[in-house]
């Protein structure tokens, strides 16, 4: 039986469905052109975050030139006694909001272990603009510049990545010869979660930097450790719990007490962790 819809109700209905269908429009023309500044938050500084302002004895200041006209600051830390020697080091890639000079701050944490950290482009004294293309080649420009460090030891370049870094890291050490792979609080794919924060938007279209993580993790062989925080509001443990399925060799996984998705790197007890599983001591 056919329902009856009354005259008014006709010539209304269409009227209703042009105006529904030019919101979603706009709404995901929205999200398209300022999907950048949601997914890059490069002048945003977390909760908990210090910024070192003061020279530091084992930090040395370093700028790489990543394009034209464009430059990433970075600095290297060697610790004390380490310096001139050759050595095993971890390239840091941070998260969303993050400048990564804090760790100068707390390098305490981290023990003995030398890292290099670059800010992303956009972030910091970085030029240029950040997208998931940019990022991940200078990811590669980093690890070749280490690579031909006297101080560091061939074959014992280790990375680091921390959420939103964790896809940059990933797809590093699938093309790479990474010693071994640390990932803080990872996600499966940026298209999950957006989905989950978007539904009625088509955000595998609209995304242009996607980080599926999951789609290239199969092709890592290096030893990788996983941490996780307690509470986390920002990426959702279900999310690293599909990557970790498509992992052929299953990482390490630790789950740090007390920790959310902006302190778990921060915790004294998660960076003696990372330093823990990246020295190759017995």
């Amino acid at each position: 039986m056919q329902k009856y819809i009354s005259p008014q109700r006709q010539k209304w209905m269409p009227k209703v469905a042009y105006s529904a269908s030019m919101g979603f429009a706009a709404y995901w023309a929205y999200l398209y052109l300022s999907q950048t500044k949601h997914i890059f938050s490069p002048k945003c500084s977390e909760t908990g975050q210090t910024l070192a302002s003061t020279p530091h004895p084992e930090i040395t200041p370093v700028r790489l030139p990543v394009g034209k006209g464009i430059e990433l600051e970075g600095w290297v830390r060697l610790p004390a006694g380490l310096k001139g020697g050759n050595h095993g080091c971890a390239i840091y890639f941070g998260g969303r909001s993050e400048d990564v000079r804090w760790l100068i701050s707390e390098m305490d944490g981290f023990g003995d272990l030398p890292l290099v950290f670059f800010n992303y482009r956009g972030y910091g004294q970085s030029g240029g603009r950040p997208d998931e293309k940019r990022l991940v080649a200078d990811a590669h420009a980093i690890y070749n510049w280490v690579s031909n460090q006297p101080w560091c030891k061939k074959g014992q370049i280790s990375v680091i990545g921390r959420s939103l870094g964790t896809g940059v890291a990933v797809q590093l050490a699938a093309s790479q010869p990474v010693h071994k792979l640390v990932l803080l609080t990872p996600y499966d794919s940026l298209v999950n979660l957006a989905k989950a924060r978007v539904p009625l938007a088509p955000v595998s279209l609209l995304l242009r930097s996607q980080f599926k993580s999951a789609d290239k993790v199969d092709q890592i062989h290096s030893p990788t450790f996983v941490l996780l925080a307690e509470q986390d509001e920002v990426v959702p443990h279900d999310s690293t719990a599909r990557l970790l399925a498509n992992f052929v060799v299953k990482p390490l996984v630790a789950t740090v007490k007390g920790s959310n998705h902006v302190s778990l790197p921060h915790h004294r007890s998660a960076q003696a962790l990372i330093e823990h599983f990246l020295s190759d001591a017995p």
